[in-house]
């Protein structure tokens, strides 16, 4: 077990920079160019990597360590080699239009066609298999678009015509709603799933990050900043957060608490689409896990506690809690081992014995339900943390609560590798 004075740096929880990744290569869809552009992990030197394309979208690298890139004007994947080399991987058939390709739980791909409205997939010799179109989804394909995996094997679409979000069986290829994200989406482009319970995607024409949980289709604005023009591919970043390119030429890094760092920019190139790299192959295998029932406050709201991307050595997260009095002082108590302990008319969800603890709170906001906060933090990179469990839990003063007291559930946090 790590040592307490380790766990009192993990779970003070203050905001930290996340940590410096070397090495991390980054490559780039350059439309205007019909190319794709390397970024440098280590200098952060762009220079170009491959060409001969037409409109390189959001390809993916694959374990044999190419890169896999739909070409929207051509319809082709192109398989392109660790020295640049480019030839072809699939065409024709049910690609025409294709934007997106990423790799398939089972094997091989899932490409998105945004025109002629079809998912495929594409096993690891290039042939393909239609896995669902806009005839045989009863209309619910409309300019499929991004698309991303969440980690119990959904294949979420976002429909750049309808401004919906799907889910889509590829075993079966049934398609079946998922939300209208409340008529926050225009023109939704890139998706990505984290192991907390959100789904984020691309707003391409409102010019926002928009996050959607995935057990209510609820949806809110994650992050809208002045310098994201037209946002287009999302992932998971490595060191945590999300990388997101954008149209004005960059591409920017959003942490827990929706705010953008540009981490790189070239003009000249024009929009910047898809961005792979290898280091995407290896997402943090942590999550965030809810358990127990929280005890309600004013109003009859009961306040909630969820976890933002996903809990590693060395990477960003964050914590949120919605719903309490607005204003209103508390605790976040947090411990080893989840409990279920009467507690003012409610229950203490997390054993506070040592080296478990409280770490007082203030929740800005006004009225009933109006009080929020979103801790970020950044876990020490140390190996050592890897399948450590560590239980959370809110609560707050609310003279609106039985007992004077309103609480969260449980949050367990499953550090991961």
């Amino acid at each position: 077990m790590p040592h307490p004075k380790l766990l009192a740096v993990v779970l003070a929880l203050a905001a930290a920079a996340p940590a410096a990744r070397a090495a991390d290569d980054y490559f780039i869809s350059i439309p205007a160019f019909g190319a794709v552009y390397r970024i440098d992990g280590d200098s952060g030197a762009i220079t170009p990597f491959a060409s001969g394309m037409s409109i390189p979208f959001y390809g993916t690298f694959a374990p044999d360590g190419n890169l896999y890139m739909p070409d929207r004007g051509l319809g082709v994947v192109w398989k392109i080699d660790p020295t640049g080399n480019v030839t072809p991987f699939a065409a024709g058939g049910w690609l025409t239009s294709l934007v997106t390709l990423t790799l398939a739980p089972g094997g091989g791909f899932v490409a998105a066609d945004i025109f002629q409205e079809t998912v495929v997939h594409i096993d690891e010799t290039g042939q393909q298999t239609l896995i669902a179109d806009a005839v045989s989804s009863g209309g619910l394909l409309s300019g499929p678009g991004g698309i991303g995996y969440g980690p119990d094997g959904t294949l979420y679409v976002a429909n750049n015509m309808s401004n919906t979000l799907v889910k889509v069986d590829d075993q079966t290829g049934v398609v079946t709603p998922f939300t209208d994200a409340q008529g926050l989406l225009i023109q939704p482009a890139g998706v990505v799933v984290d192991n907390a319970g959100n789904l984020f995607v691309a707003s391409y024409g409102t010019n926002e990050i928009v996050r959607v949980r995935l057990d209510t289709g609820l949806a809110s604005v994650f992050c809208t900043d002045p310098f994201m023009l037209h946002p287009n591919d999302v992932r998971l970043a490595p060191e945590g957060g999300l990388h997101v390119t954008v149209n004005n030429a960059a591409m920017v890094r959003i942490d827990a608490k929706g705010q953008l760092t540009l981490l790189h920019e070239e003009g000249v190139l024009g929009p910047w689409d898809g961005v792979a790299s290898e280091a995407y192959l290896s997402p943090c295998s942590g999550e965030f896990v809810s358990y127990g029932a929280g005890l309600a406050g004013s109003g009859g709201v009961v306040p909630e506690l969820r976890g933002i991307f996903a809990p590693c050595p060395g990477a960003h997260a964050g914590l949120e809690v919605v719903g309490l009095l607005g204003g209103s002082f508390g605790s976040l108590a947090w411990g080893l081992a989840p409990a279920s302990v009467p507690f003012k008319q409610g229950a203490l969800l997390v054993s506070l014995g040592p080296p478990g603890g409280l770490i007082p709170l203030f929740f800005p906001g006004v009225g009933p339900g109006g009080g929020a906060l979103t801790l970020s933090f950044t876990l020490p990179n140390t190996a050592a943390l890897t399948g450590l469990s560590i239980y959370h839990q809110v609560l707050a003063a609310d003279p609106g609560a039985p007992a004077g007291i309103s609480m969260t559930n449980g949050l367990e946090e499953r550090i991961g590798s």
